[in-house]
């Protein structure tokens, strides 16, 4: 009996504890909000209000760093094209070069991706972006006892990133993205057939022209 009144009585308390936190929390959001809203970060003049148009076409250079699973990462560089189909989608064609280690297998691979992009803030200065899409790899593998390979390998790419327009014709983007990768495929010391995960954690760092 003192048991079940106990029990009673700490799930009210618990109850009334978790309303106070709810009400608490709800509050407090609403005042961040407002104080955000009111915040000269978004003020009519504020760079991330700014409006600046992104054009039809831009074309860049980019900076690219790979890290997969199991391989060792690199910085390496490719070139990225953007079609902006509205203020808030556009499509990326890229290609890029990469060259990773992987125990006694090196792979050098030749990334051309596929992606849309969706603007968050479209038509502004500043706008963080999602980015989604598919890729075609060909990879060249060389590994132990003078192996040597030729392999098309295809994945999916998910993430996002940001692009800041510093005028009407030249911007700066950064992006990460996650890979989903077919494996590689080599041979060890002993001749043994071996399966290399590729699938890993890229990110981008690039400046576009705008036409």
């Amino acid at each position: 009996m003192v048991k079940v009144i106990w029990k009673g009585v700490l799930m009210k308390a618990l109850g009334n504890g978790l309303k106070k936190i709810t009400w608490f929390g709800t509050v407090s959001a609403l005042v961040l909000g407002f104080s955000l809203a009111q915040s000269p970060l978004w003020a009519a003049d504020s760079i991330f209000s700014e409006k600046v148009s992104k054009g039809k076409f831009s074309i860049g250079g980019r900076a690219m760093y790979y890290d997969p699973i199991g391989g060792g990462d690199s910085w390496y560089g490719g070139a990225q094209a953007r079609w902006y189909l509205n203020e808030v989608f556009a499509l990326e064609g890229s290609m890029d070069y990469r060259k990773n280690g992987f125990g006694s297998t090196t792979a050098k691979t030749f990334p051309l991706q596929l992606s849309g992009l969706a603007y968050l803030l479209p038509g502004k200065r500043v706008s963080p972006f999602l980015i989604g899409g598919g890729g075609w790899y060909y990879t060249d593998v060389n590994g132990p006892n003078n192996f040597n390979d030729a392999q098309q390998r295809f994945g999916l790419h998910a993430g996002g990133g940001l692009q800041v327009m510093l005028n009407n014709h030249w911007s700066v983007d950064g992006s990460y993205r996650w890979v989903w990768l077919e494996r590689i495929h080599s041979r060890d010391s002993n001749g043994n057939s071996v399966s290399l995960h590729d699938e890993g954690h890229m990110v981008t760092v690039g400046l576009n022209y705008h036409f």
